[in-house]
């Protein structure tokens, strides 16, 4: 911009000089015949510029030549004072239909026609074709309209025409930029006239209904339905969608042998869902509901309408019988206002891993369609959308699976028995599992029993895919809840006919990272090779994490957790490994210590054993007494560091106490500040003062006074870190305005506080531990530093690696993460006690959630590797069944004039070259970012089509497969040389 600002008054001169004459100024002419025209001379003729044609001057007679076969062009009278040039009709020229410009030797009478094109909206005179040629063109006027490229409003009579071009483009806009057709012919109407003085004829509803049916076919078209004889009513249900590439599916992408692979490889060909409802794409009452019908019910992505009411006609409100939570997605269904609305949002079912929209996978929901024992709609919309499918394995996501699962079968059952989609979920194995991010607001029983993070098999999917997709939908909200219910289905299938386009091309091909606006969709290009080298890089991550872990442990001990674990997984009617036992803590408490030693000195000081302090406290009252008033040290030292609350109000506190403090002592003496008084417990002296001044019993009685202390005070900074940790997820998620906000970050900040205070209680205890006992005492309480003070292990780890996925191959360069926020491994103080005996029941558990906790994630990670591979196999296997589809149809082509068999194969031929060109376009670009990242070239996958039965990884497999892909392709070619 600096370079371009001092040539703006250069650019603004040559645009002015644009309107006028240019080059002609001196002698206004025709650059065609040579006529001179423009003067003051009334017999002079008028000169004509086209917009289209050049800036170039043409007389009428010029004009009127050059435009039989161009009638939509864009005409300007260069020589007069006229704020909109007159339309081609108004010249004199009139078009012939059948032709394409050509003169006809029959022709028929002249009519009226308006055309909008992508050039504005054009009134014009045309002809139809009555000659002998006229019977060759099916329904006659339709079918010369349509083989001119213009796509009649009407059936009969037509007197309103759009151009095919502009039906692409403003089906184009409407996916892409989400523009009504409201929006789309205003736009044309301004650029015919921008005053809007002159009358432009109004063609907004007849263009609504020429979008509409122009994307539908172009649908059909695409999905082949026009090589097949009566192709349209033969579709079948969801024949119009576009289906996910990489998601399994026998009749297109899966190997031969996939049904007998290894139980242990099954989860490979697993096709893993995620449901949701939406309540923002609304749908008001409209009148003329049965006039405006959907163009494809339940060819595409929404159930069939009709067999979809009469479903829910057997289906009245109940009561809801939750047992987990109030859940938002069923509160949110009775509370908001529906008045007036017929539909108050929709359901919807994608593939988890990719958010791609399956076929029958969107249906309308009413008023309660999410309560009571039924859930009627969510039935049908999953049972639709899973119809007909020939899998082993199923993984559901569901941010109400837990109550939704319930009685399943049995509703699906009944269903079957009223309706033609039927499945039989017992042929199936089936997972439910909660989001990974929705699953945070359950509690915490229901979260360890069905959080997808400890499904087997899934991988790092976190079943949020679907919120993305509704990100993208949500803006058309506006327009769509004014239309009817017809016309709506017809804009949201349009709508995700383009989002899973999208969605299969994102797969593979590179794609500049961008925000659209209005939505928070952030599309990322090479999806799956950019997946792949991030779970390489984690899977490695967490395996090395886990190997620490696993060999601290005792190998009984090891068979035992994963066992449960296996066993858990099998039935999980089980012991959950994951779920730590209510309200018991790790370790012995300090109160319980406290109680142990006070019982025992009153018995031996009843027995004449023990005497009290000064007659008046036990030692242990001592001792104890001492670390209380150290505590009080550790509350005032942070109350004056402390930032949680207004920092001059406490000061002035903390100066109060200090000068009373100050009153009663010597005012001769120096005052110290209470917090620095030193209190003169045992672990406080030399050992030559202990050796003196204490007893063995009191030094043995803080030694296990200490021990607790510590105990407890890694108890305190587990919870408070939790609790830190639940209250920024809901400042984030919940928080708005500056009110709740300074709220919700004084409470964070106070958490903090209380935190370092019981991370400075610890380290006090394990100081004074260590100079009582020596560094060697209690190996189980190590050093605390402040990165040891994490709280979200899991969530701290896939953020890390979600921020890495954004970064990479990205344009952009990264500035450096803080070491703060740099991954961390697990923190001791989650696992503090090593592998305990079985006579340490509570430690034992703790440390077995911890251990179970990180076998998951090394577990997920090490799937993600093998399902992103499978995935990206299967995504190549896809396009070359779609090219053999279509090659298919070139070969049995249907019985037609030749005019048609010549456009059924270009256009098949245009599919094949299409897909042949994404099929390269991906393996090219795999091929070379995954030999850098993975060390392996996919050369193999276009030709590979058996099933690698491979024996079960375990955790020593799978460190030695890594230490090979570390060690480069020439140490693993020399290791198979020296095996041979």
């Amino acid at each position: 911009m600096a370079l371009w600002r001092p040539l703006a008054g250069q650019f603004l001169d040559w645009m002015v000089r644009y309107d006028g004459l240019g080059m002609y100024a001196a002698e206004p002419s025709c650059s065609c015949c040579g006529a001179r025209g423009g003067g003051a001379e009334e017999a002079a003729p008028r000169l004509f510029r086209c917009e289209q044609c050049g800036s170039f001057l043409q007389c009428q007679r010029c004009l009127l030549e050059r435009h039989q076969l161009t009638p939509l062009h864009r005409i300007r009278v260069s020589t007069e004072r006229t704020l909109c040039g007159p339309s081609s009709g108004a010249l004199g020229l009139v078009y012939q239909l059948g032709h394409h410009g050509f003169p006809c030797t029959f022709p028929g009478v002249e009519r009226s026609m308006v055309v909008l094109d992508v050039n504005g909206i054009f009134s014009l005179r045309i002809r139809y074709c009555d000659c002998e040629k006229a019977a060759l063109t099916p329904e006659l006027h339709l079918g010369q309209l349509l083989e001119n490229g213009w796509y009649p409003a009407t059936t009969v009579d037509p007197e309103t025409c759009a151009t095919f071009q502009v039906l692409g483009f403003f089906r184009l806009l409407a996916v892409v930029g989400n523009v009504t057709a409201h929006d789309f012919v205003g736009s044309m109407e301004r650029m015919a006239d921008p005053t809007r003085v002159q009358k432009v004829p109004d063609r907004y509803k007849a263009f609504g209904r020429m979008g509409r049916q122009y994307a539908f076919l172009q649908r059909a078209k695409r999905a082949g339905r026009a090589h097949e004889e009566d192709g349209l009513r033969t579709t079948p249900r969801g024949g119009l969608a576009v289906l996910c590439w990489a998601c399994p599916d026998p009749t297109r992408n899966l190997p031969e042998g996939w049904e007998t692979v290894a139980p242990e490889w099954r989860f490979l060909y697993m096709l893993i869902l995620a449901l949701d409802a939406n309540f923002r794409l609304k749908n008001r009452l409209r009148a003329n509901e049965h006039q405006d019908p959907s163009l494809g019910s339940g060819l595409g992505y929404f159930v069939e309408t009709n067999k979809y009411k009469a479903h829910l006609r057997d289906y009245v409100a109940e009561e809801d019988v939750s047992t987990c939570i109030a859940f938002a997605a069923l509160t949110q269904k009775e509370t908001r206002l529906t008045t007036g609305l017929r539909v108050s949002g929709v359901g919807g079912c994608v593939c988890a891993r990719h958010g791609v929209v399956r076929p029958q996978g969107i249906g309308d929901l009413q008023k309660g369609a999410l309560t009571g024992r039924r859930y009627a709609n969510m039935d049908w919309i999953f049972l639709a959308s899973i119809f007909g499918i020939a899998l082993l394995l199923l993984a559901i996501s569901y941010d109400i699976a837990c109550q939704w699962k319930l009685h399943l079968a049995e509703r699906a059952k009944r269903i079957a028995e009223k309706s033609e989609i039927g499945v039989d979920l017992d042929s199936l194995e089936v997972q439910f599992a909660l989001p990974v991010w929705h699953a945070n607001a359950h509690e915490t029983s229901c979260q360890t029993d069905n959080s997808l993070t400890y499904a087997s098999g899934v991988g790092r999917t976190d079943g949020e895919g679907i919120e993305r997709t509704w990100a993208t939908l949500n803006p058309i909200s506006y327009s769509t809840k004014e239309m009817g219910e017809g016309a709506r289905h017809d804009a949201i299938e349009s709508k995700v006919d383009h989002i899973n386009f999208e969605k299969n091309i994102d797969q593979g091909t590179l794609r500049y990272s961008m925000r659209r606006r209005g939505t928070n969709t952030i599309w990322i290009g090479r999806t799956l090779a950019r997946k792949l080298v991030v779970a390489i890089a984690e899977r490695d991550k967490q395996v090395e994490a886990f190997s620490g872990i696993n060999k601290a442990l005792e190998p009984t001990l090891r068979r035992k957790w994963s066992a449960m674990v296996d066993a858990w997984l099998a039935d999980k009617t089980q012991p959950n490994p994951y779920r730590r036992t209510d309200g018991k803590k790790v370790g012995v408490s300090e109160a319980a210590v406290l109680l142990e030693l006070k019982t025992a000195e009153a018995e031996e000081a009843a027995q004449g054993r023990a005497p009290l302090t000064d007659g008046k406290s036990t030692l242990a009252g001592f001792i104890k007494a001492g670390l209380v008033l150290e505590e009080s040290q550790r509350r005032i030292k942070a109350e004056i560091a402390g930032t949680a609350v207004v920092t001059a109000d406490r000061a002035s506190q903390v100066a109060d106490l200090r000068a009373e403090e100050e009153e009663r002592r010597d005012r001769d003496a120096p005052a110290p500040k209470v917090e620095n008084i030193k209190l003169w417990l045992p672990s406080q002296m030399s050992p030559a003062q202990r050796s003196v001044a204490c007893s063995t019993a009191a030094v043995n009685c803080e030694v296990k006074l200490r021990g607790a202390q510590c105990s407890d005070a890694l108890d305190q900074l587990r919870s408070r870190l939790h609790t830190s940790s639940y209250l920024i997820s809901f400042r984030n998620s919940q928080s708005t305005g500056q009110k709740h906000t300074t709220r919700s970050a004084t409470l964070i900040a106070r958490i903090g506080d209380r935190v370092r205070r019981s991370a400075s209680k610890y380290r006090d205890a394990r100081q004074a531990l260590t100079v009582l006992k020596g560094a060697e005492y209690a190996p189980e309480f190590q050093i605390l530093l402040d990165e040891h003070l994490t709280a979200s292990l899991e969530v701290e780890g896939d953020e890390a690696s979600r921020r890495k996925l954004a970064r990479l191959g990205s344009s952009r360069r990264a500035a450096n993460e803080p070491s703060a926020q740099a991954k961390k491994g697990l923190s001791w103080i989650w696992v503090a006690g090593g592998g305990p005996g079985d006579d340490e029941a509570e430690l034992q558990e703790s440390v077995r959630i911890e251990w179970s906790k990180g076998k998951a994630r090394r577990d997920r990670w090490v799937e993600e590797v093998h399902l992103l591979r499978e995935e990206m196999k299967r995504v190549l296997r896809s396009l070359r069944y779609i090219q053999r589809q279509w090659e298919a149809r070139l070969e049995t082509p249907r019985t037609v004039d030749p005019a048609l068999a010549s456009g059924l194969a270009a256009y098949a031929n245009r599919q094949i070259l299409v897909h042949q060109r994404i099929a390269t376009a991906f393996h090219t670009g795999w091929d070379v970012s995954m030999a850098t990242a993975d060390g392996t070239v996919y050369r193999e996958l276009l030709s590979r089509e058996g099933v690698d039965h491979a024996p079960v990884v375990g955790l020593d497999e799978v460190e030695v497969a890594i230490e090979e892909e570390n060690s480069g392709p020439r140490t693993r070619a020399r290791a198979r040389e020296s095996q041979t």
